[in-house]
């Protein structure tokens, strides 16, 4: 992993995802990148929608200056390198996307503060959980970075799991993780080869004392089942990896649904896997 992005909405959620990513990139030896993308005539929470576009960008730069200035933190003390930080003009769930191109992952808070435009027309976070081109990973608003020792991983596909697992296993890095694997909406009748896909990638990288269970939730409400699994284990990581984008549409396309999933106190992983 060489770049991690972090959108920002100059809120509490926000900081908290941007010191969680700094220690991330600290431990991926990555850079960290903090971007603000804003709509001049949407920005509600805003008070300075009368003035003029110049003066508008300088007041969002300032905003964004302050905000890395007063979170970044070093982890060896000395002087503190600043990120590198981009203002972009348009919809944030758009920008966001389009930006996750170019990077290796996005982490972004669960929730924001404060924001009308998301309140009103949708979740930024259920639009880039669905599209973005990297992994995305939400973190709640008090979570820190501890290691990630027990892992739920999530799938509805099998080609997607042996694409996905060496990933996970990188982010994993050299905790001593156990992977708990949730099957979800296989609609095939090959058998489920979990066992076989995760000690290959193990013995890859490595990681002879990788351990893992497989776990069948019985659950009208499949995306429920998975974070209440995750809290009594207390799971480190819920990661959810999807072969097809429907599969997300359907996980995330109820409110209620909504508020469940990302408002868990269990950091989320979206992976994609694109046939």
């Amino acid at each position: 992993m060489k770049k991690i992005l972090v959108p920002t909405d100059f809120s509490s959620i926000a900081a908290n995802a941007y010191k969680y990513a700094q220690r991330l990139a600290e431990r991926q030896g990555a850079m960290v990148e903090v971007m603000h993308a804003y709509h001049p005539s949407f920005d509600y929470s805003n008070p300075y929608l009368d003035v003029p576009a110049a003066e508008f960008d300088s007041i969002k730069r300032e905003l964004l200056n302050n905000f890395v200035q007063e979170h970044t933190s070093g982890g060896g003390g000395g002087v503190v390198a600043l990120p590198k930080t981009g203002l972009h003009i348009g919809f944030a769930s758009e920008e966001i996307v389009r930006r996750s191109k170019e990077v290796d992952m996005v982490v972004m808070g669960t929730t924001g503060e404060g924001n009308l435009l998301e309140k009103t027309f949708g979740s930024v976070s259920t639009y880039v959980a669905q599209y973005a081109h990297c992994p995305v990973l939400f973190v709640p608003g008090d979570c820190e970075l501890h290691p990630f020792e027990e892992i739920v991983f999530a799938s509805n596909h099998q080609a997607a799991d042996e694409a996905l697992i060496a990933q996970l296993i990188e982010l994993v890095n050299n905790d001593t993780a156990n992977i708990h694997f949730v099957h979800v909406d296989n609609r095939t009748n090959s058998p489920y080869q979990v066992e076989e896909i995760l000690y290959e990638e193990a013995a890859r990288h490595d990681m002879p004392g990788l351990g893992f269970n497989t776990v069948e939730i019985e659950c009208p409400n499949v995306q429920e089942g998975i974070v209440r699994y995750a809290e009594d284990i207390k799971a480190d990581l819920i990661v959810m990896g999807t072969v097809h984008r429907g599969f997300l549409e359907r996980l995330f396309h109820k409110s209620v649904t909504r508020e469940v999933v990302f408002h868990t106190a269990v950091p989320l992983l979206v992976m994609h896997y694109d046939e």
